[in-house]
């Protein structure tokens, strides 16, 4: 039971760390859709403005939707529709792929 009651903080501590330190650079890539709300298809970096760190605006074709950021995690971008409360997920795409 101590080691647990050791472990959580330092466990919430390094993703409080990464979430303000390694999170934005993790995003700068290029997503496409896989399921959930869709944003647009594909999204890129440069259509993200972040906000706070938890709340991000995604801007496609004049159009603006309010997301909250759930993660950014293995090549997974998880995204909360702030209106809908429903979750999207979008995948990085690989420039190979995207150049084709």
């Amino acid at each position: 039971m101590k080691k647990i009651i050791r472990i959580v903080p330092f466990f919430l501590f390094l993703l409080t760390l990464d979430r303000f330190f390694f999170l934005p650079g993790r995003m700068d890539a290029t997503w496409e859709y896989e399921k959930g709300t869709n944003l647009g298809d594909p999204i890129t970096f440069d259509n993200i403005e972040i906000i706070n760190n938890f709340e991000i605006t995604v801007r496609k074709t004049g159009e603006s939707n309010s997301c909250y950021l759930l993660g950014c995690y293995f090549g997974n971008l998880y995204l909360l529709d702030s209106q809908t409360l429903k979750y999207t997920k979008y995948v990085e795409l690989e420039e190979s792929t995207f150049l084709n």
